[in-house]
Order: C-alpha cells, then structure tokens, then sequence
C-alpha cells in the first residue's frame, strides 16, 4: 500500500506538471486564465488525489512558530540580496533588456499589469509551488520513500518545471546556469522545510527570492 501510494505522488507531480508546462507553451492563455488553472492543478488536483487516494497531509504542515518569523524574513532578505547581487555581477554578460522583453511577451505583462502580476508570482503563485513541490512532493512523499528519493524527485521537478516554461526565453549558458540553481534551489528548499516540519520557510524565502526577480523585470519594464 505504501509502494502504491508513494507512486501516486509521483505520477500526479508529473502529472501536474506536464498539464501546466502544456498551458504555458502550447495553449497560451490570457495571464488571468493560465493563473487559475495553475491554482485548480497544482492546489485543487493534488488535493484531490491525496483525498481520493487516502493519502493523508501531515497536520502541523501548516503550524507556524511565531518566533521563527523575523529569523525567516533575514533569510529571506539575503536571498533577494544574493539574487540581486548576481544579476548585477552578471548584466555587463548577458543581455537582461532582451530576455525580460521575451519573458513580457510571451506572459502578456506591460506597465499597466505589472504590479498586479508581480503579486501574485510572489504570494499566490509562490505558494501553489510550494504546496505541490514541497508538501506533496517533498513532505508526504518523504513518508512513503526515501528521503533521498523525495530530495531527488521533488528538486528535479521543481527545476525541469520551471525550464519548460523559460527554456526558450534564455541563451544556452544562462539556461544551465537557471537550471542548476533551480535544481539547488528546490534542495535548499527540501531542508528547510524538514528541519521546521512546515512549508512556511520555503514560502517564505521563495516569496523573496520571486521578488528579487520581479525588481530585476521591474528594471527593463
């Protein structure tokens, strides 16, 4: 029972994946639409199954220490400062202007929606990640395999995901560079999370590192 549900986790993350990576590069739809079938598939769908599958989410997944908050948002701060420090120690390499002028094409953002959207990739869209590359993918899968297993899969998928979606926007070098630090990223991600039983670090520092991104398009928009 266990073997079947841990591949239940599995193939529902691939699942989930492919169904969104499909949207974003093959149907297309208008900003608003991708985002509420991206919060139908990676919220409403996994939930499902797990209910359907009689896979059961552990119950603090969601307890937050209040003392942890402000030790969480340093974290978070030296993200964003990491990852605004790259972008700055790298603009004179690779062509920035370009690729966010890509990115706004292909995600329908201008000026007059970049707010709106640059909130809800940081907060909304920041967490439905989380809760299907973390809790799902990481957390309950770790109960049902190895831990190694849930490292493996869950960062991989975290960063294949996001690859899918950008592949065609960035230059060869800067896409193994994306895919590389998304891949640690997802790790960093996995161990925070189990060392405090709860998503809320990952959301947490993903938030900012999200916003870091959004002040770096911000720039070129």
């Amino acid at each position: 029972m266990e073997r079947k549900k841990k591949y239940i986790i599995l193939t529902a993350t691939f699942v989930c994946c492919v169904i969104m990576a499909l949207v974003e590069t093959v149907i297309e739809p208008t900003y608003w639409i991708k985002s509420a079938l991206k919060i139908v598939v990676f919220l409403g769908l996994p939930t499902a199954v797990m209910k359907i599958s009689g896979i059961k989410i552990k119950s603090d997944s969601f307890s937050l220490n209040k003392k942890s908050v402000f030790k969480l948002a340093a974290l978070g701060a030296v993200i964003y400062g990491l990852i605004f420090g790259v972008y700055k120690l790298t603009s004179g390499i690779f062509d920035y202007s370009a690729l966010v002028g890509s990115l706004s094409s292909d995600q329908q953002v201008d000026g007059r929606n970049f707010i709106l959207v640059a909130a809800y990739i940081s907060f909304c869209n920041s967490f439905l990640e989380e809760f299907l590359f973390r809790l799902i993918s990481f957390m309950t899968l770790s109960e049902l395999s190895s831990r190694r297993t849930a490292y493996i899969f869950s960062s991989l998928m975290f960063a294949v995901y996001h690859i899918a979606m950008i592949g065609a926007s960035f230059p060869l070098p800067l896409l193994i560079l994306a895919l590389a630090g998304l891949a640690v990223g997802g790790l960093i991600f996995d161990f925070i999370d189990e060392k405090s039983g709860n998503i809320y670090p990952s959301w947490i520092v993903h938030m900012f590192a999200d916003l870091a991104l959004m002040t770096i398009w911000f720039l070129y928009i």
